[in-house]
């Protein structure tokens, strides 16, 4: 099984965004980076788990362990419901992208567990704002 992480970073609230992911499959380690548009630092949280997905397919993940430090998109995901009109599109979006896999699991980490898919966001925004 792979144990995905993701993270966003945001300069600004909204501002421009990057995110980070990170998949571990046994010897491999993966980390892959994207400038998104302006954004919250939510939607950006959004971004980087569907991401996150995008990523894992293209790698032929079968199973994961998606973590993320990120409440508002473990807690929703876990719910399967949101009242936010914006956050249902991210929600149906990874809904239907998490059906690509045999098993994905979502889990809840403090940000201290995240620090690698942190730091590779922080990272891809500094060049961004160069």
């Amino acid at each position: 099984m792979a144990k995905i992480y993701f993270d966003a970073a945001v300069k600004g609230n909204p501002g421009p965004a990057s995110v980070a992911v990170v998949i571990a499959e046994e010897s491999e380690h993966q980390i892959y980076t994207k400038d998104i548009p302006s954004t919250d630092n939510h939607s950006a949280e959004w971004e980087a788990f569907i991401y996150a997905l995008e990523c894992a397919k293209a790698r032929h993940v079968e199973t994961a362990l998606v973590a993320t430090d990120s409440k508002l998109v473990a807690d929703t995901l876990e719910k399967g419901f949101t009242k936010n009109e914006k956050f249902k599109t991210y929600l149906f979006e990874a809904a239907k992208s998490m059906k690509d896999f045999d098993l994905c699991l979502i889990n809840w980490i403090p940000r201290a567990q995240n620090k690698e898919a942190n730091h590779h966001a922080q990272q891809a925004l500094y060049q961004q704002l160069k």
